[in-house]
This record gives C-alpha cells, sequence and structure tokens, in this order.
C-alpha cells in the first residue's frame, strides 16, 4: 500500500544526523525480521490488550479517530515530526484494516510544542490487514515529500521512503518501528526509528499533548520506546548535533 500526497509542494556528525532527523525512510531490507521482533517484544502488552478487547466483544480495539502521530528518528531521538493521523480501522474477521492520513504539524526549530499548525500536504496511507493480535505492516508508504516547515530540526524539506511495523495496543494507542532511507537531502538508513500515535480529543496547538506526554514509541517495553517516551527521555546521549 502506498502513501501519496494530495498536493503539490543536514560536516562530521553533524551531517549525518541531521539527514537522519529529517526522516521518513523506505523498507529496511529485513521488513520481515522487524515484524518478528516487534511481536516478540510486545507480546505482553498485545496480550493484554486483547484481553481488554475479548471483554469488549473479542475483536481488535477499534482505533477509529484522530491521534497525534509522532516519528522519531535515531539520530535525534526526542525530536521527532509530529503528524495529526485521522485513523480508519475496518473490524473484518478476527482483525481488520487500519488506515490514516497524516497531516504534517509545523514546528520550530528545537521546538517540540511550537506552533503544531497544519501545513504542507497530507500523506495518505491506504488500509493494510491488521491481525487478530493488532499487529499490521505498511512495506512501503511509497516516496514521501514533507515540508521543512515540519522538520523541527534543520527547517529542509524531506524526501524519504518509510516503512512501518506495528500494532494496535488499545483504541488509545498504535506505536510500532519505523525503518527506511533518506533520499534529499542525503541517503541515510533510518532502520531503529519509532513511531507512536495516541488518541486527542481536539486538534488546536493548546489540546495536544506537551512535552513531557507526546508518545515516542510503545511504552512499558515496546520497540524502541522508553517507558512511552516523552521528550525528557530521549535525545542528548544518541542524538546528532542539530547544527
Amino acid at each position: 500500500m502506498n502513501a501519496r500526497p494530495t498536493t503539490g509542494p543536514l560536516a562530521s556528525a553533524t551531517a549525518t544526523a541531521l539527514a537522519l532527523a529529517v526522516l521518513t525512510g523506505c523498507p529496511s531490507p529485513d521488513v520481515e525480521g522487524k515484524h518478528d521482533r516487534f511481536l516478540d517484544d510486545t507480546e505482553d502488552e498485545r496480550e493484554e490488550a486483547q484481553n481488554v478487547k475479548m471483554d469488549v466483544g473479542g475483536t481488535v480495539a477499534d482505533v477509529t479517530g484522530t491521534f497525534l502521530f509522532a516519528l522519531d528518528t535515531i539520530a535525534q531521538p526526542g525530536s521527532p515530526l509530529q503528524f495529526i493521523a485521522t485513523t480508519t480501522f475496518t473490524p473484518e474477521g478476527t482483525g481488520g484494516t487500519i488506515g490514516f492520513e497524516l497531516q504534517p504539524l509545523s514546528l520550530d526549530q528545537g521546538s517540540l510544542t511550537e506552533p503544531r499548525e497544519p501545513v504542507g500536504d497530507v500523506i495518505i496511507v491506504d488500509p493494510v490487514p491488521v491481525d487478530e493480535g493488532g499487529a499490521f505492516e505498511i512495506g512501503s508508504l511509497g516516496t514521501l515529500m514533507v515540508t521543512g516547515m515540519a522538520n523541527p530540526i534543520t527547517g529542509s524539506d524531506i524526501v524519504a521512503e518509510v516503512g512501518l511495523v506495528g500494532s494496535i495496543l488499545s483504541e488509545d494507542i498504535y506505536c510500532g518501528q519505523a525503518n527506511g532511507m533518506v533520499i534529499e537531502p542525503l541517503p541515510i538508513e533510518l532502520g531503529g526509528s519509532t513511531f507512536a500515535a495516541i488518541r486527542i480529543e481536539a486538534t488546536d496547538p493548546a489540546s495536544l499533548p506537551d512535552e513531557n506526554t507526546i508518545l515516542l514509541g510503545c511504552p512499558e517495553g515496546g520497540v524502541g520506546e522508553d517507558d512511552g517516551g516523552g521528550s525528557d527521555d530521549g535525545g542528548s546521549d544518541d542524538g546528532g548535533s542539530t547544527g
């Protein structure tokens, strides 16, 4: 399944970090392996969530609604790209399908919360299957273009390919691994990056999760997380310079 824009519209460690931070990426050569590791890493969380689902009818949790979607790079943990994700879950048998539309949010360089206004092209992610445990895989979103106004590291435009390996944990959270490669401004592998989407009640900037409650990865033992990853946990040890 591919994502497509709805309309047209990073010398040293710094360059690598900045390129990675202007991210999103193509499918890693080991998508299947990443999927298996993700399932192992999140088994307890998914089982717990599945028990909840059984109590309300035995189906995968319905994540239809509006979420703050954060995509956190391995080069600059704690400085994610952020999107409003309008998510649609359609039940089918014991599983279903998930699809979403990602509206990039503007971010000042070095900021997690300002101004977070809609900017640039919406990215449409066509529905993909979700299994009975809530797991899903998007091998490729296609070639993405994200405006530099949504890049909190350098403000550079992004051209990249990305794959996601994730799971629905509850009605309020889906999360997992992001992998791939930046195409422009510099070709860099992005395997090991994470994403998380948390349900929100309103999309105005003041109502969005603050810098301590933005979810960067799967909580409590999930892939690439720091207990759900508020910004204070994330970025200074492993991240590159913002230049």
